[in-house]
Order: structure tokens, then sequence, then C-alpha cells
């Protein structure tokens, strides 16, 4: 390469690793890195993605982070140390908002290392998203004050770890929980005002859905059966979707036996795979309008 283009290249990579190096948003995937072409082995892909994901990290200058995805739903084993290095980076710039999506078929459970949070980013953090690993909160670790949506993915958090995370974030808005399969019974404290999307699917155990929050608006819940579902004296509910898999009857169970709770809704959607009764509905899906 004659002297002056290679000059000019040095020069447009210097530019571009200092870019990226203060880069505000960062989402790390295998199709953001140029790993996802046809003929790529997986493990070796896998191996490429955390590689380049551990440089690109440990060269930031942390100046201005405040968004970081990890994807590696590709990813079937991480070292956990390389987990939780990547985090310890975010959380000391200070991040908002965090996605970490990894492998539904990991060959170890990842803990979620909540006390890293006092990096720096606990005051700061807005937006959680987790999938596929344990998740332990715990009534000493203040670090929710700020935190506007909740996104739980195949996660594996108790019934008190959820309720003491809940009553800690008083700012919440959004609360998403799918496949949590150690979640008997959701307590929604009254101290989420602001709480005005509530999603629950396909948590296995889950039972019971107890809401003292007055100004929930959409409220979504799916599974394999019916679950007892009570806001207490709050009925702001103005959208409700149920969808039962496995329980039969269900839409005529809430044509016979309205709940209370969903009397002031203004749309009503039930789905279910398994109805005897209700054979006027081919189809087992009703949308009511009031």
């Amino acid at each position: 390469m004659p002297l002056r283009e290679a000059a000019r290249a040095a020069c447009v990579s210097h530019t571009f690793l200092q870019s990226w190096r203060c880069c505000r948003n960062l989402t790390l995937s295998k199709e953001t890195l140029g790993l996802n072409g046809n003929g790529i082995d997986k493990d070796e892909m896998a191996r490429d993605l955390i590689s380049k994901v551990d440089g690109i990290l440990k060269n930031h200058s942390g100046v201005g982070m405040k968004k970081l995805e990890l994807n590696l739903y590709c990813c079937r084993k991480v070292d956990h140390c390389y987990l939780n290095s990547w985090l310890r980076i975010a959380f000391r710039a200070g991040i908002e908002e965090l996605s970490m999506l990894l492998s539904l078929i990991s060959e170890a459970e990842y803990n979620f290392p909540c006390s890293l949070l006092f990096s720096g980013s606990e005051k700061s953090i807005r937006y959680l998203k987790l999938s596929s690993c344990v998740f332990r909160p715990t009534a000493e670790l203040d670090c929710w004050r700020r935190l506007k949506e909740l996104w739980l993915t195949n996660v594996l958090i108790t019934d008190d770890e959820l309720e003491c995370l809940l009553s800690n974030s008083s700012m919440l808005e959004l609360l998403w929980l799918f496949r949590c399969n150690e979640i008997v019974c959701v307590k929604i404290p009254c101290q989420l005002q602001r709480l005005s999307f509530l999603r629950a699917g396909q948590c296995r155990k889950l039972q019971e859905i107890e809401s003292n929050a007055q100004n929930i608006s959409s409220f979504d819940i799916g599974g394999s059966n019916l679950v007892k579902i009570s806001f207490g004296g709050a009925l702001r509910v103005k959208n409700m979707r149920i969808t039962c898999s496995y329980q039969p009857n269900v839409i005529w169970y809430t044509r016979t036996k309205p709940m209370p709770s969903v009397l002031n809704v203004e749309t009503l959607h039930i789905s279910s795979c398994n109805e005897v009764h209700y054979k006027r509905c081919d189809d087992h899906r009703v949308a009511i309008c009031i």
C-alpha cells in the first residue's frame, strides 16, 4: 500500500477507534459485530463474539456510556468472569440501561451480581432487561429508586425477592415477567403509583397476582392455568388480556362468573385452547369491548 493511502487508512482507523471508545450506546451481538454469516461454525462464532465484546468493553473509556446491550443468546458457554468484568465496567460508567440476554441452554446458571451496582450505577439504572440467569436482589441493596422498566425472562427469582425489589422501585412504569418459574405469587405494593403496564406469562408455578398499585392501565396474563387476580381497590385497568393454554372452559367461566377486577375495563381479550361449554366460539378467542 502506498504511504499516502496507508496514512489515510491509519487516520480513519484511529478516528473509528476513538468514536466507539466514547460511544454512549453499545449494542453488542453477532449481528452488530458481523458474525452472522452463513457457514460459520457456531462454537467458533461464539468464541469470536466473546473475544470481540471483551476487547470493546475493556478498551472503552467509560466516559458517557449510558446504554449496554449484551446479546449472547448464541453462546452456550460464557465464562462468568467475563460477564462480571463487563458488568463492572458498565456499572462504573454509570449506565442507565442494561440488557443482558444469555442462552436458554447455557451450560451453567449465571448469578447476576447485584452488588456490582454499587460500582457507580446504584442511582442511575433506569432500564433492566435480563434473561436466563439467577437474580437475587436483597433488602440491603437500595439500587432501584430510578428503575422505570424491569424485564425478566427465564429468570430465577423468588416471591420475596421480587417483592423486595418492587418495594424499592417507586418509579417503576413497566413490569414484564416471562417464564420466571420460581414465582408463586406476585405482590405489587401500593408505592408503585407510576406502574401502568403489567405482564406475566408462562410462569409455571404462578397461582396469584395481587396488586395494590393505583394506575395500572394494561394487564396481560398468560399461562397453562387460570391465575387468581386481585386488584384491591384499584379498578383503573382499561385493557386486560387473559390467555390460558391448558385449563378448560376459561371463557365460559369468565362469562358466568366475572371477576370483580374486570368490571370497569374497556377491552377484555380472553384466549382459551381447551373450551367445551362455549361452543359458539370456534377459535376459542373472544374480544369484548365495553
